[in-house]
């Protein structure tokens, strides 16, 4: 039994990220362990008010849900309250028996935590839900153009990219943040970083010092075995997520139209009236709760990924391929090495609108889309991401780190 300090900037699953750093405090408490749930937002998950585990939220709204303008953007910054308490939290804990896990910090607890981490001596990980640890923006993508950027952060080249989806002056604050961070001693120095594909290890790589350790735990994905869905009988391609330019929507509603091909998108965001132009017959759903998104993608002959940023897993993959969905993905993304093109869906060239169209027409046949069905189902279960083997594995990597197996930070100076 050791003591595990999760770092989580929600106390509820506001999103993929925080569902993970949820499902993983509840199940190392489950199997004994001592969890201290760091937080910054509530209102607090009841599933985290459970015996072994002990949630510390400071209370305050994140970037987005904070009215004083002033006060999000200091804080975003640098939130002093968070590294206050946490270095309070850290004092406590058991020096040779305690392991540090960040999961997320962007949204309210900032770059203030790293130091702290640092300075405790103790084993940190660092999950790269997202790029912000390495891109200010997060995404390691130019937004206004739908590229992905190949710039280091804080370079010439990144300070010179108007990058951000919303405004320039976002990206300013955004790379005065990232500044802030790299100050007090960057966001990766001393610590393990858990990295949730091979694809993005591979993004990640010229971007880190020499001597990084990264270590391979991809996400739990929550999904129970109902069998492969008749997909032979379904007659529409499904996209599920944020209808926003990174993800691709577009490109698949005009891929869809010139194929002739019915798609249906589940999710809403700002190039929903692209999707309507490029595709009038695109049926557009908007947000579903999870049991509707999962009726949804039963319902499809296929799941189409088609994001032009790299991700950092393809959460929605994974769970269409565990329904016997076949998917078809772009060649640029995580998502991709979930795919062997040809037996449980389709690869298709990044950004190609008449390389998805193909890849589409491939499925008009009902047998092909029943056999790659079935092999999309056989062969995620044959292996699948249960919560059980994702927190063996980060049980793993807590066990070696607290027996000196894994290099632990130095101790410093706060700034």
């Amino acid at each position: 039994m050791s003591t595990v300090v999760i770092l989580c900037d929600h106390a509820h699953p506001s999103g993929g990220l925080a569902k993970v750093a949820i499902a993983s405090a509840v199940g190392l408490a489950g199997r004994g362990h001592r969890v201290h749930f760091f937080t910054a937002v509530p209102p607090i998950d009841p599933a985290l008010l459970t015996d072994g585990i002990a949630v510390h939220c400071l209370e305050q709204a994140d970037l987005k849900g904070n009215a004083d303008r002033v006060q999000a953007a200091l804080r975003g910054l640098w939130n002093r309250e968070a590294a206050r308490a946490l270095e309070s939290l850290l004092a406590r804990c058991p020096a040779n028996d305690t392991v540090i896990h960040v999961h997320g910090w962007a949204k309210a607890l900032s770059p203030s935590v790293f130091p702290v981490c640092r300075k405790s001596g103790l084993p940190v990980f660092l999950t790269l839900h997202d790029y912000f640890p390495l891109c200010p923006n997060g995404a390691f993508f130019v937004f206004p153009e739908g590229i992905n950027c190949p710039h280091r952060a804080l370079s010439a080249g990144c300070l010179a990219t108007d990058c951000d989806a919303r405004a320039l002056h976002h990206k300013w604050w955004r790379a005065a943040r990232h500044a802030a961070g790299a100050l007090a001693g960057g966001f990766t120095g001393g610590m393990a970083l858990v990295t949730l594909s091979d694809r993005q290890r591979a993004v990640i790589a010229p971007h880190l010092p020499p001597g990084t350790m990264t270590l391979p735990i991809p996400n739990p994905v929550e999904v129970e075995d109902l069998g492969p869905a008749p997909v032979a009988d379904n007659r529409h391609m499904l996209f599920v997520g944020r209808l926003s330019r990174e993800k691709g929507a577009a490109l698949l509603a005009e891929a869809a139209a010139g194929a002739g091909c019915p798609v249906r998108f589940v999710g809403d965001g700002d190039e929903r009236e692209t999707i309507r132009r490029l595709n009038p017959d695109a049926e557009l759903s908007g947000w579903l709760p999870p049991d509707g998104v999962l009726e949804e993608v039963r319902r499809a002959r296929a799941l189409v990924v088609p994001s032009l940023w790299y991700e950092t897993f393809g959460l929605a993959a994974y769970e269409a391929l565990a329904n016997g969905v076949p998917v078809i993905v772009s060649d640029n993304c995580a998502a991709a090495e979930a795919v062997l093109s040809g037996e449980n869906g389709f690869l298709f060239r990044s950004g190609d609108a008449a390389d998805l169209a193909r890849c589409l027409k491939l499925f008009s046949h009902d047998a092909e889309v029943k056999r790659t069905g079935r092999n999309a189902y056989d062969r995620y279960w044959q292996a699948p991401f249960t919560l059980d083997r994702h927190l063996d594995r980060v049980e793993e990597v807590y066990r070696t780190a607290l027996s000196g197996g894994l290099q632990r930070p130095a101790r410093v100076r706060a700034p």
